[in-house]
């Protein structure tokens, strides 16, 4: 569901887009500038399913950290109905195979009203109907066909400009253009916008060969706008083809025909503003994603528990994260002095992990150290800049723990659990609240604020009426102790086990 969302929030902008563009560009730089824009489309719907950017390094910061999220008690055996996540995805699929259904009739049915097809000439059959016709049809094997009145209602002049025109639609890729655009109908049947586009395009595609009709026979405009007139006849629709229809505008096309062909400079700047819009088009649908987590790669992680002392001011840090992923640390010292190091460890030999970095000072780079270290052993990286004015110091211990990497907490007693609330138990429901607690050097929690929850609001109250009871280990800094934020998840599960711990909340102590 979320793909599809992005996808329709992507390929709608792109379509205003490009309906706010066309008549102008149309009328300034030709009818093939217009037809070209309409790639934007599917090229925004493809670059939201590339994979988002990944996102960016996981920085340990003192007086901040992430506890151990928490189960709360099992209350009652209700199973939750399923989400309306799942009942839309299940209405949308239902929406694709009805309209995929529909387009298919419509092209079957436009093939059997054909009838018997003859060879005509190479490429070309003659039908035994007449509506509807010539077209060209057949993204495997595309094919013209022509009115079985072919050779009586057309002159030796009108035939060969209407198959020059179903040629051209087949050479220039129309059929495969108006197969993406039936499947992006299928795909967006829920968006009105989508079938106005595909008539649309369809419009713009039958300008655009017109205009390169009139460019290839210059002398030939108003033969050809007699061709038009015989062929404007009713017939079923098409979707995966090209067709001649009493829908399209046949006074608007026929206008287009006193139009000056454009010159090479014109066509020159008309590609370029074409392929510079759709490039900007597909950048900006897949850089409004937001950024992705790494994808696991292994079964494991690695826990880094890390001390770094830069001039003497000592913090400690701690955080898990999966091997290969870019973790960091940062320090800024009294005097200013703002340290990073980002860090990438990757397994070794057996036992053993390779730990590469960048370290910089205010914002300039240092040293870039590589390191094999010891499982559960100390490795220690110490820097000082050229000009000798600070040193920092860091140690760390990498250890290796099987699943997904959790937050990271120290183990103190357990604290009172927050109350189920009863309407999240009449619901049936679960939930997620994360909150942000100030604690004071005794240990007591002097602030909370709720800093996200799922579902809004539901288990907010409950949240923090529990947390103001709550005590910590307070923070430290160099031997002393001081006051800091910590970040708590609670979770709330109505399907947990019931058992020994039921009602209690693990806690964790926060790093200093």
């Amino acid at each position: 569901m979320t793909a599809l969302l992005e996808a329709t929030i992507a390929s709608t902008l792109a379509t205003l887009l490009v309906l706010a563009l066309r008549v102008p560009l149309r009328r300034h730089l030709g009818a093939a500038a217009a037809h070209a824009l309409w790639i934007c489309v599917p090229l925004a719907c493809l670059a939201v399913l590339l994979p988002a950017r990944q996102g960016e390094t996981q920085w340990a910061m003192p007086l901040a950290t992430v506890l151990q999220p928490v189960p709360v008690a099992s209350i009652g055996t209700a199973l939750p109905m399923p989400s309306i996540s799942l009942w839309l995805l299940a209405l949308w699929a239902v929406g694709l195979m009805a309209m995929m259904v529909r387009l298919a009739v419509q092209q079957r049915g436009f093939i059997r009203g054909l009838g018997r097809l003859a060879n005509a000439a190479p490429g070309v059959f003659r039908a035994t109907t007449c509506a509807g016709l010539p077209a060209a049809y057949g993204v495997l094997r595309p094919k013209v066909v022509v009115p079985a009145d072919f050779h009586m209602r057309y002159t030796d002049e009108e035939r060969a400009l209407v198959l020059y025109h179903e040629r051209l639609h087949i050479r220039r890729g129309d059929l495969v253009g108006n197969l993406v655009a039936s499947l992006l109908r299928c795909l967006f049947w829920f968006n009105p916008l989508m079938h106005v586009a595909a008539r649309l395009h369809r419009l713009d595609q039958e300008f655009a060969c017109d205009a390169a009709v009139v460019a290839r026979h210059p002398g030939e405009r108003r033969t050809y706008g007699e061709a038009m007139l015989k062929a404007h006849l009713a017939g079923t629709p098409l979707p995966v083809g090209c067709h001649w229809s009493h829908h399209h505008p046949l006074k608007e096309r026929i206008a287009m025909l006193k139009n000056p062909v454009r010159g090479r400079t014109r066509r020159i700047i008309a590609a370029t503003l074409v392929a510079l819009t759709a490039t900007a088009c597909g950048i900006a649908a897949w850089a409004a994603q937001p950024a992705a987590p790494a994808a696991a790669t292994q079964d494991f992680h690695y826990r880094i528990g890390a001390t770094l002392d830069v001039d003497g001011e000592r913090r400690t840090f701690a955080l898990r994260d999966w091997p290969g992923r870019k973790v960091g640390f940062a320090s800024t010292t009294k005097a200013g002095r703002a340290w990073r190091i980002e860090l990438v460890v990757d397994p070794a030999q057996a036992g053993q992990v390779r730990i590469a970095g960048d370290i910089s000072v205010d914002g300039k780079p240092v040293s870039s150290p590589v390191l094999i270290g010891a499982l559960d052993q100390n490795v220690a990286i110490e820097v000082t800049p050229p000009d000798g004015s600070s040193t920092f110091a860091l140690s760390m211990v990498v250890s290796r723990h099987a699943g997904a990497p959790g937050p990271d907490a120290a183990s103190v007693p357990k604290q009172p659990a927050p109350a189920y609330p009863a309407e999240a138990k009449a619901r049936g429901q679960s939930g997620l609240v994360v909150l942000k607690l100030r604690v004071g050097p005794d240990g007591r929690v002097r602030e909370a604020v709720v800093e996200s929850s799922e579902p809004a609001g539901l288990f907010d109250e409950a949240s923090l009426a529990a947390a103001r009871q709550w005590t910590f280990e307070p923070p430290t800094e160099n031997g002393a102790r001081g006051e800091g934020w910590v970040r708590v998840p609670i979770r709330y599960d109505i399907n947990g086990d019931d058992g020994e711990d039921a009602g209690k909340t693990g806690v964790g102590q926060p790093a200093a």
